[in-house]
């Protein structure tokens, strides 16, 4: 069973993951009652905890005989499944519980997708309002990173003026760049895989680029890329060979019926897409969520305290890992489903009125 233990301002905060039953619940045990020796009054965070069985509900009954009159820990982020145990033993009454939705949002770091998120299709420019608000967040000590299907070097030529991000997880995760732009983790596709997909780039029936940590480069370039990159404000890669680099993500200029044979085609990789006529293929092991964790685990940052904006089908996985996922207004009906909160329009102030509903910034600011 995994265990995190975190300390922010004085305060013993451990998170369990997974189920605390019969087979992990002495585990758990043994933890809270060595964390209850440095702080009776810690916190108890269950956002990653799926259940509870008797065994797991022994556990508190243990440290709270430990600890007597000395203290009285928190428990917080408590799904209702959870809470449903809770309330029929009689726990709510011995514990103060906090439920997911009621749990304060202590959130330390905000995930940004650009197109269509920030930088707005209709404008091709970053709303006024959006930058505003993220510098003024940013302030209070919340980070800001950019999860994007780009990569850094496309990203750069972008209109993103005025956001200083503290993070990059490029190419939809799969290259992780710190706030110097210097890479700390990376998911480059199965070699194997990356024989077919060469084979597939050789081949030319289709434009098809390879992206590898420095460069990237297409086989051909036709109207369909032309169209493409323009309705997305992309630019077109040089014409190029593959030279026996790590490949860390492919785009494939392509219609439905392509993509529905690569995605049979191709056993090691994972395929999104972002355009009609637009599409990412990254290994099956990555992607934006993907791409968060090695962030938190960098940063030492909760789940719990991520927030996540998306706008497009790529960013479903992100805002369903994230503590907080939040759609555009634009963005499209399949991700506002996977979406904890549905906010305006990118050009209707979408992120500030987001960050304004969640108190991460007064209605004055």
């Amino acid at each position: 069973m995994k265990i995190e233990r975190l300390e922010y301002d004085d305060i013993l905060i451990l998170c369990p993951f997974g189920r605390i039953d019969a087979l992990t619940s002495a585990e758990f045990e043994k933890a809270l009652l060595e964390a209850i020796d440095e702080d009776p009054n810690l916190i108890i965070d269950l956002q990653e905890t799926e259940y509870i069985s008797s065994s797991g509900l022994r556990a508190f009954l243990a440290a709270k005989k430990k600890i007597g009159d000395r203290g009285a820990f928190s428990i917080i982020n408590v799904n209702d499944d959870v809470l449903e145990v809770f309330d029929m033993t009689g726990f709510t009454d011995m514990f103060h519980i906090e439920r997911t939705d009621d749990a304060k949002k202590d959130i330390k770091v905000i995930f940004f997708d650009i197109d269509g998120t920030l930088l707005s299709h209709k404008t091709g420019k970053v709303p006024e309002s959006a930058i505003d608000a993220i510098g003024k967040v940013q302030k209070k000590g919340i980070k800001i990173a950019v999860a994007t299907g780009r990569d850094i070097v496309e990203m750069k030529k972008l209109p993103l003026d005025g956001i200083h991000f503290n993070g990059y997880l490029t190419l939809n995760g799969n290259i992780c760049l710190d706030e110097d732009e210097k890479m700390f983790a990376g998911n480059a596709i199965d070699p194997g895989e990356v024989e077919v997909l060469v084979s597939i780039f050789k081949a030319g029936r289709i434009p098809f680029v390879l992206i590898g940590e420095e460069k990237r480069y297409i086989n051909y370039v036709d109207d369909v890329v032309i169209r493409t990159q323009e309705a997305t404000h992309g630019t077109i890669p040089d014409i190029g060979e593959y030279q026996g680099e790590k490949i860390y993500q492919c785009i494939a200029f392509a219609d439905k019926t392509t993509r529905e044979k690569l995605e049979k085609l191709l056993d090691h990789c994972h395929i999104t897409s972002w355009n009609d006529t637009g599409i990412d293929i990254i290994a099956k092991t990555g992607g934006k969520a993907a791409g968060i964790q090695k962030f938190l685990d960098k940063e030492g940052i909760l789940r719990s305290q991520t927030m996540a904006f998306g706008d497009g089908e790529n960013d479903r996985t992100m805002l369903k890992y994230a503590g907080t996922g939040i759609a555009l207004g634009n963005g499209s009906p399949l991700l506002k489903k996977d979406a904890d909160y549905i906010t305006d329009d990118i050009d209707e102030d979408g992120v500030r009125n987001a960050l304004i509903h969640f108190g991460l910034l007064g209605e004055n600011e």
